[in-house]
């Protein structure tokens, strides 16, 4: 069965977004909603072990997901691998799907299609580039894109 990608159903000449995707209005984000004096929580790095696998624990179990700071990777690595991983989604379609994984044989890295159903039966759908980083054994670089040339 063919992965149709998100890339390419927004692509279609068809502008119109499928039911299946739609979401009910309750659940849609409304920025006149915002909660005053609530901040996503923080966690900082250079706090002794225990209490930073405290606080990760405290907030991916209220919030789901949290940020981290002081964890000493450069602010401009991070923007080029931003925009790097940028350069790549805008690939033409056909060169992103030579780097596609393939679980059907045990091969989960790679460029692919994530779909899941949600409870009320409305599909989440993202097109993601998985990579193994570790242990370094693991790493397997001959399934990194060779473009744009500064993914490596």
């Amino acid at each position: 069965m063919e992965v149709v990608r998100v890339q390419t159903l927004s692509s279609f000449e068809e502008k119109e977004i499928p039911e299946k995707f739609i979401r009910p209005l309750n659940e849609r984000p409304e920025n006149s909603k915002a909660i005053e004096g609530v901040t996503v929580p923080v966690v900082s790095l250079t706090q002794p072990h225990a209490s930073v696998v405290k606080e990760i624990d405290t907030a991916a179990t209220e919030w789901g997901f949290f940020v981290i700071i002081d964890h000493g990777i450069p602010t401009e690595l991070i923007q080029r691998l931003k925009e790097v991983g940028e350069m790549f989604f805008k690939l033409p379609q056909i060169e992103k799907e030579s780097y596609a994984n393939d679980p059907t044989v045990g091969r989960f890295e790679g460029y692919g299609t994530k779909m899941t159903k949600n409870r009320e039966e409305k599909l989440e759908w993202i097109d993601y580039f998985f990579h193994v980083m570790a242990p370094l054994s693991k790493v397997h670089h001959e399934f990194w894109p060779k473009n744009p040339s500064s993914y490596r």
